[in-house]
């Protein structure tokens, strides 16, 4: 590596604005005294600093680096919804750490930040091509934040750390759709929006165990949002009951924020295949879904059984018994546990989740839908690889593709925007959006949860 004065002059030649560090990869030490000279050099020059999160810096080495060099503008990519509980009180303490917003997609995290005062933290990246350029889009246009804080995130925070380089000129997309548009100015969508894979948490709550940092995760916290996206329904199921393997207690949280939320919301049910019997499984089951609400199914790999175990399959007899349906989050990438319950149970429909989160997921998703008319994809991921909805909708067909949010462990408006900014046609977007969930419905349990927007 070049001393830190000739490096100084080379960036100064060619009008370098910022920086990447790459210390673990590229096999040298960020914070020993021989990097110090570098350092310097570039909190000197207020030469903005790139450097990947944990992957070549942990939490301690970043504020150790943010204490010895207070002036040194620093920029954490990499960071995810699961990084909050190291991440936001580094932010608040150090004013010079911004945070792209690329993987740090975290429920009202633009919200909360601004009430902290770091609205000149938070900077827009997007990790074109790999991710969608609109579902971080959408994180912005929707945020309840002012317009001048808005333009602040979206370009002003960067523009400064650059010294004032801005693109020559703006580019008018001329293919905006309708849908299009309406998510741009920050407004409601008008087709008809079904969330096919959300939690809920108690009232109140923040949180979810271990390092799970939800905000705003209970009822109000999620009609609030719902209401901003103009999302008409969602399928709810309790954090607790799936990761916190609380079946019981989750049960309970659902049924409370049901009584709370629309009725165009419904939710789905957990059940403990390892420490209940059979029978007591089943008692449960009766219990809960006489609750017409309840239509759906959703165990979880935390608990331990695959879902072709045993140990499962009173959940499926009840479900082919009851018109269910069953959302699944695979134990296996190659779905296969998933393809047996969609030869052995074909009363039933099977949605795999998370089926948008790569190619090669997708293409196994493909190869099971082309197989099974019962089987469907449903999207989210935080990964939203750009063109990956495209590729299903082409694959599975425009009919057997859900959108979904995973709500609110991570925030549904880059998960929105993924669907919204993809290259579908209006009449696809609107079936992934929410007419593929309500086609869904009609076949569960009679039909009894049908939301046609007029």
């Amino acid at each position: 590596m070049s001393e830190a004065d000739v490096l100084l002059k080379k960036i100064a030649e060619y009008d370098v604005r910022a920086v990447t560090l790459r210390p673990e990869t590229n096999g040298w030490a960020l914070l020993s005294r021989t990097s110090r000279p570098l350092l310097d050099a570039l909190e000197a020059t207020g030469t903005l600093v790139i450097i990947e999160f944990l992957m070549d810096i942990n939490a301690k080495g970043m504020e150790e680096l943010l204490d010895r060099h207070p002036g040194l503008f620093v920029l954490a990519r990499n960071v995810w919804w699961i990084n909050q509980r190291v991440m936001l009180p580094l932010l608040c303490h150090y004013r010079n750490l911004h945070v792209a917003f690329d993987t740090f997609q975290i429920h009202y995290g633009i919200e909360w930040l601004v009430g902290q005062g770091c609205e000149n933290q938070f900077i827009f990246a997007s990790n074109a091509p790999r991710m969608s350029i609109g579902a971080h889009r959408c994180y912005v246009d929707y945020a309840d934040v002012s317009p001048v804080i808005k333009e602040k995130i979206s370009a002003g925070n960067l523009v400064r750390l650059l010294g004032g380089q801005k693109p020559p000129r703006s580019i008018i997309n001329g293919d905006e759709d309708p849908i299009m548009a309406a998510a741009r100015h920050g407004q409601p969508l008008s087709p008809l929006v079904l969330d096919f894979h959300a939690h809920i948490l108690d009232e109140g709550l923040h949180g979810a165990g271990l390092n799970h940092v939800i905000l705003n995760g209970g009822p109000e916290g999620v009609q609030r949002m719902a209401r901003r996206l103009g999302v008409d329904g969602i399928g709810l199921m309790s954090w607790n009951r799936p990761v916190g393997v609380h079946a019981d207690d989750g049960n309970r949280c659902t049924q409370a924020a049901l009584n709370v939320l629309p009725d165009s919301c419904w939710g789905l049910g957990t059940f403990d295949p390892v420490r209940d019997t059979d029978k007591m499984t089943r008692a449960k089951m009766q219990k809960l879904f006489a609750d017409d609400r309840f239509l759906g199914l959703k165990p979880y790999p935390e608990y331990g059984p695959h879902y072709d175990d045993p140990a499962h399959e009173v959940w499926w007899q009840f479900g082919q018994e009851n018109g269910l349906y069953a959302l699944l989050h695979p134990n296996r990438t190659d779905l296969s546990e998933i393809e047996m319950l969609c030869s052995r149970y074909p009363n039933m429909i099977f949605v795999a989740a998370h089926c948008g989160g790569s190619y090669k997921v997708a293409e196994t998703a493909i190869n099971l839908a082309c197989r099974y008319t019962n089987f469907y994809a449903e999207l989210t991921l935080t990964t939203v690889p750009l063109g990956v909805i495209e590729y299903l909708v082409s694959g599975c067909g425009a009919d057997r593709v859900l959108y979904g949010s995973d709500l609110p462990m991570r925030d549904p408006r880059p998960q929105l925007g993924w669907g919204v900014y993809s290259r579908l046609g209006v009449q696809q977007k609107e079936k992934v959006l929410g007419l593929n969930a309500n086609a869904l419905l009609r076949h569960v349990r009679g039909g009894r949860l049908q939301r046609n927007r007029s």
